[in-house]
């Protein structure tokens, strides 16, 4: 089972633009135990996760996000 919840609203830095984002926390489940726990940085306007954010608030965080992006070339 996959629960997601909504933690907070943010806006993040993404090369030379800003984007609004929420923080939204994962949280996968088996059998009742916690299998996998992140957290990601989403963007309703691009629909797209820039950042995965492992260990949230340990000693132990990790940001993995976009350097840069770019529109697809059609």
């Amino acid at each position: 089972m996959l629960e997601l919840t909504v933690t907070a609203e943010e806006t993040v830095a993404l090369g030379r633009c800003k984007y609004d984002v929420f923080r939204v926390k994962q949280e996968t489940k088996q059998n009742g135990r916690t299998t996998e726990n992140l957290s990601v940085l989403y963007s309703p306007d691009l629909h797209v996760t820039l950042a995965k954010i492992y260990d949230e608030g340990t000693s132990n965080q990790v940001i993995v996000s976009y350097e840069h992006i770019r529109p697809l070339v059609r």
